[in-house]
């Protein structure tokens, strides 16, 4: 399903990251010249596996986000911009970075690896309410209403049941070039672990799109 729509504002008052140190790969595969795509997890997953065949032309890299900066990481080679995947947990680091730095990214692909009733959802929400804390549905917490501004072509990836964050960001991101959603049926949860083929052919499909927008 293919979304467009007109241009939107440009994003004021990006965050800087120069004071922060610079994210680490903790895993690299493919041609090291090639168009770097760069899968933000949150310190753990399964998304090594998908390391092990690496399309001719691209380098992919699984890269830890917290505590540091992306940009650093953000190569282009040829003209190719780097891609950046993430998981609903690392949704608004990766949106975040291309909202800051737009001339930096290529295009966007989010995963729905959570579904919409995780029992580590389940867990943070009950614990959220004992506490009397205010509870974020959708983990983009300011980030939502700057969705707009988003120009580059997105990739949603989702299951059958998908987190409110999906439903969120198919109806923010309403200026990107192309908002392609994909749902994989018979799933909750879309991870590398179970779901690596939808994931590489929706990868695939967001990289044509951004190529297009390059020409």
């Amino acid at each position: 399903m293919f979304f467009h729509s007109t241009p939107s504002t440009a994003r004021l008052n990006a965050a800087c990251s120069p004071t922060h140190l610079a994210l680490r790969a903790d895993g690299t595969a493919g041609d090291p010249w090639g168009r770097r795509v760069i899968f933000l997890h949150p310190g753990k997953g399964a998304w090594w596996r998908l390391l092990h065949r690496v399309p001719s032309g691209q380098e992919w890299m699984t890269v830890p986000a917290a505590g540091g900066a992306l940009r650093p990481l953000l190569v282009e080679r040829n003209g190719r911009k780097p891609v950046l995947v993430a998981g609903a947990v690392t949704a608004a680091a990766a949106l975040g970075v291309a909202l800051d730095h737009p001339e930096a990214v290529g295009g966007v692909m989010i995963v729905d690896d959570v579904g919409a009733d995780s029992p580590l959802r389940r867990r943070l929400a009950a614990l959220a309410e004992w506490l009397g804390l205010p509870v974020d549905r959708h983990g983009l917490g300011g980030l939502e209403s700057e969705l707009p501004a988003l120009r580059v072509p997105v990739t949603l990836i989702q299951g059958t049941a998908p987190a409110g964050i999906l439903a969120t960001l198919e109806n923010g991101l309403t200026g990107c070039r192309t908002l392609t959603v994909v749902a994989v049926p018979d799933t909750g949860a879309v991870r590398p672990r179970t779901n690596a083929p939808e994931l590489r052919t929706a990868l695939a499909a967001l990289i044509v799109a951004v190529e297009r927008v390059r020409m």
